[in-house]
């Protein structure tokens, strides 16, 4: 960024797919586009290939990431595989892999703190994801989060029936359960909740761990919320309806629109959205702040701090590169 000067690295394999990079351990990585592509790990500045990763996937990755503090790369591939999976890159291991949902990923990022956390967002879910480590072996286990419903609500389902029970006939029959209505059996029919009662949730479309460990989540609704990796629960931190000051609009207003982006640096969370606005957003507890916030001549598809965390990165959608 000094000496403004460039370089240009040529795919080896047909174009590039999915791609990340990682300042603190100076290296990128990036899939081909071609049937049953590799995973390249180039080091940087010097562009040289450090190693090749050959997985199963047939078609595509659609999200990349690499570790900041060890050599892990977890990436996660397309249809028909939908297999999240973790690579030790130095030695071109494969050390685990688990089945997605059938959804494809499409962000990937690990806990700064803890390399074993890694966040995975879809079009329609949070999930954070665990390692397990016993020797050589690793598992990866997947944490669902609960997400608040499109008005911010926290969804509660309602007692299961089959537990309050009484022998009193109604005037409509004997007292049944949801399930048994429904006609269903085993294991998860105690969980079934009716279509009416069915909640859209809000959907997430980007993330950012900080220094604590918390997970900050944007959605395209344009909530904020903090989430707790280890117990799971969910914290709204602002809800777009509402105005945190209306006495300063000019400082307080996150105004409409989603979240495309964020960055964390120290209590100040950066947040690009699709209207073209950049906001620094000052977190305390759980009160909220914008602090300033800046008009671009674009949107902006992601932003990011390199590792001395003075300069704002900001990429458009017209791949063209601003410094803050």
């Amino acid at each position: 960024m000094e000496t403004k000067s460039r370089k240009t690295l040529q795919s080896p394999g047909s174009g590039i797919g999915a791609f990340t990079a990682s300042g603190h351990s100076r290296c990128l990585a990036f899939s081909d586009l071609k049937l049953n592509p590799s995973i390249f790990v180039y080091n940087y500045p010097e562009l040289e290939q450090v190693c090749k990763l050959k997985g199963t996937t047939k078609l595509g990755y659609t999200a990349l990431a690499l570790c900041d503090t060890g050599p892990y790369l977890v990436c996660a591939s397309s249809m028909p595989d939908h297999t999240i999976s973790l690579w030790n890159w130095e030695s071109s291991v494969l050390l685990c892999s688990h089945p997605l949902l059938g959804e494809d990923v499409t962000a990937l990022v690990f806990n700064p703190m803890n390399w074993c956390q890694i966040g995975a967002v879809n079009l329609r879910s949070l999930t954070i994801w665990n390692v397990e480590r016993c020797d050589d072996y690793h598992l990866m286990k997947p944490s669902a989060v609960d997400l608040p419903a499109a008005d911010g609500s926290v969804t509660e389902c309602e007692a299961n029936l089959s537990c309050m029970l009484s022998r009193k006939l109604t005037h409509l029959g004997p007292q049944m359960p949801i399930s048994a209505i429904a006609g269903l059996s085993g294991d998860r029919a105690d969980d079934f909740v009716p279509l009416k009662q069915i909640k859209p949730k809000l959907c997430p479309s980007a993330i950012c761990w900080s220094t604590s460990s918390d997970l900050y989540v944007g959605s395209k609704e344009g909530f904020l919320l903090c989430v707790d990796p280890d117990t799971l629960l969910v914290s709204v931190l602002y809800k777009p309806q509402t105005e945190l000051n209306p006495t300063d609009d000019s400082k307080t207003s996150l105004q409409e629109g989603s979240f495309q982006s964020l960055v964390i640096q120290d209590c100040n969370v950066f947040a690009a959205g699709m209207e073209g606005i950049l906001r620094n957003i000052q977190i305390k507890g759980n009160k909220l702040e914008v602090v300033q916030t800046w008009a671009l001549e674009e949107a902006a598809s992601s932003i990011c701090f390199p590792p001395d965390g003075e300069t704002l990165l900001i990429v458009s959608n017209t791949v063209s590169v601003y410094i803050l």
